[in-house]
């Protein structure tokens, strides 16, 4: 009977114990954006000198190794450095959110439409200038949804310091008055280097929104994570209807050679019943540039609603694969 009961154990756990390892691309993979779409996952990355945009697909998250590729954008005459695209769809439209700049002006934000909403691997639009009465700096532009309304949100240095905005949208790649400051950073720990609040992505959970996003700057090794909150009946145009965090949520571990944790985005299992978080993080202190690469970890939730984040788990932790990944 014992024996019998242990091979049982066995085969259950070859069922379900599978496990991975970060990263889930070994090279430079800065911003990482990834999306489930039907059962497959599609990442997107700047590549090429940041003058393209490229999507993969993988029937799995845990590595785009081997992943389709495909350009999805190119860098128009005279523009550079497209940086930080996400996809979301908004309305039963897929589109897709980025910045670039040109030589004589900083980043502004711009949309591109998919062709098909459920292939991402398609054929996409031409870059739609977003915010064009933002005559300021625009990045890591991002999409809040509350109370079937749609807000467009991003990080600008316009303060000096980059500061997170919001404003509402008439259309996927129209806004409307007003634009207002909810974030702007002013503590040690979100002044690494520069004071910076980039990089918002929203999550839901349990009748609230939580803005996950990148506190200090990007090539020090203290970027981390940390996160604001709303209730889904108050009105986010309002600075003081959101809850912020008193630090960072998710961060360095020196324990296991993880700096410069962030940039993240949200998605879930292939069964859907886990949160999986994506974002990028390097080995060293101090080879940063160019040697981000992403990861992923599972998000728990707290008894309150509000995510629970694990330490981060460096290049030879095991992690149990997502929940339905075969």
């Amino acid at each position: 009977m014992f024996r019998e009961l242990f091979y049982l154990a066995m085969l259950l756990c070859m069922a379900n114990c599978q496990e991975f390892t970060n990263p889930i691309l070994d090279r430079n993979s800065a911003d990482p954006f990834v999306i489930k779409v039907g059962s497959f996952y599609y990442l997107t990355l700047s590549e090429n000198v940041e003058m393209e945009i490229v999507v993969y697909k993988s029937p799995i998250l845990t590595s785009f190794r081997d992943a389709e590729r495909k350009v999805a954008i190119r860098a128009p005459p005279g523009y550079l450095d497209l940086w930080a695209s996400e996809m979301h769809y908004v309305d039963g439209e897929l589109w897709m959110y980025f910045t670039m700049r040109t030589e004589n002006r900083e980043h502004r934000m711009y949309a591109v439409k998919a062709e098909n909403p459920n292939d991402p691997m398609g054929n996409w639009g031409n870059p739609i200038r977003m915010l064009p009465d933002w005559d300021n700096v625009a990045i890591d532009g991002t999409i809040l949804k509350m109370n079937n309304r749609y807000y467009f949100v991003w990080s600008s240095g316009v303060t000096g310091h980059g500061s997170i905005y919001i404003s509402p949208m008439e259309n996927p790649f129209t806004t409307s008055p007003p634009v207002v400051m909810i974030r702007e950073p002013t503590q040690d720990w979100e002044c690494q280097d520069i004071c910076t609040s980039e990089g918002p992505f929203f999550i839901y959970n349990q009748n609230k929104a939580f803005m996950i996003f990148s506190a200090s700057m990007t090539w020090n090794p203290n970027y981390c994570l940390t996160q604001m909150s709303i209730e889904m009946s108050r009105d986010p145009m309002d600075p003081a209807s959101w809850e912020h965090a008193p630090g960072p949520v998710f961060q360095r571990n020196d324990a296991e050679d993880v700096y410069t944790t962030g940039h993240a985005s949200f998605t879930v299992s292939p069964d859907e019943r886990e949160t999986w978080m994506v974002y990028h993080a390097t080995e060293s202190q101090t080879q940063i540039n160019g040697f981000r690469t992403a990861r992923i970890e599972r998000i728990d939730w707290n008894a309150d609603g509000s995510p629970r984040f694990p330490l981060a788990h460096g290049y030879n932790h095991p992690q149990p694969v997502p929940s339905g990944q075969n």
